[in-house]
């Protein structure tokens, strides 16, 4: 960005650049329809605390210059707030991952049919979501390549959880089922809660004891730990209603930008979230 005091425009303001993005996620604009929907009113302009309005190709221009870090402190946040707001400080929450197209295309060729097609190329939203019955929220989010597998994620979902929220019991599918996150979710003082496969008959720690506790609540009592298991299909939920309300592909090209485009729809989808449990 432009220092104080050169020549030319004046240098932008880094807020005003992440409310542009965050009004664009919100109501599915283009930079200029967002540009034309604030400069149209300058009481729009006083509720966002905007005092002087980027241009929307100087919008688009910074979007390299957000930080994922900065939007996931957002998530943070916003999360924080809305536990705030409910007058609670536990819940209960589920990890998983779904695709989210761009508009660009990559060859295929499938070997057992010889046949060569286009498909169109996606990033991938890692997610913390809470299983709330009203209007769950994210906790933490992630955006990675397309064929990067969910467990491997976990770690950094559950470190970017604010630490104003505690955790009570943790769904996740089969893709996650290993000693490994079994212990991780419970060293943040919750339940692992994890699908096993038919063929999971050990439940030897070998040094992670989440896992054989966790194994044999499975085994003591399954229908308590199968009811607690099905509250995951919350999240399926949430993604739908997720691509429903902000589309099912992100507009940007430049890698870096799909992943912020993303951040930024899910922390309008906690924005969203604190408005209607503030008001509900």
């Amino acid at each position: 960005m432009k220092e104080q005091g050169t020549l030319g425009r004046p240098p932008a303001d880094p807020r005003a650049i992440v409310i542009c993005l965050l009004i664009r996620a919100i109501f599915r604009l283009s930079y200029r329809s967002v540009y034309s929907l604030l400069a149209s009113s300058s009481e729009y302009r006083g509720i966002c605390r905007i005092e002087h309005l980027p241009a929307y190709n100087t919008v688009q221009e910074h979007v390299k210059n957000v930080g994922e870090s900065y939007l996931n402190e957002l998530v943070k946040q916003t999360s924080a707030a809305i536990m705030r707001v409910q007058r609670r400080g536990v819940c209960s929450s589920a990890c998983d991952g779904t695709g989210v197209a761009t508009r660009k295309y990559e060859r295929w060729f499938d070997v057992r049919n010889s046949k060569k097609s286009r498909k169109k190329r996606f990033v991938k939203l890692h997610a913390h979501v809470t299983t709330d019955k009203e209007m769950p929220f994210f906790l933490s989010a992630i955006v990675t390549k397309g064929y990067k597998n969910d467990s491997p994620q976990l770690k950094g979902l559950m470190k970017q959880k604010s630490r104003e929220i505690a955790l009570e019991n943790v769904a996740l599918d089969s893709a996650f089922l290993s000693r490994r996150n079994a212990q991780l979710v419970a060293n943040h003082g919750a339940n692992p809660i994890i699908k096993l496969k038919s063929n999971t008959a050990s439940a030897h720690s070998k040094g992670y004891p989440a896992w054989n506790r966790m194994i044999h609540k499975a085994w003591e009592n399954k229908e308590a730990y199968e009811s607690r298991y099905h509250r995951r299909a919350v999240i399926e939920g949430v993604f739908g209603a997720f691509k429903h309300r902000f589309g099912r592909e992100v507009a940007s090209k430049i890698r870096h930008n799909q992943n912020i485009e993303a951040l930024c729809r899910v922390a309008a989808w906690n924005i969203l979230a604190l408005a209607y449990h503030s008001y509900a």
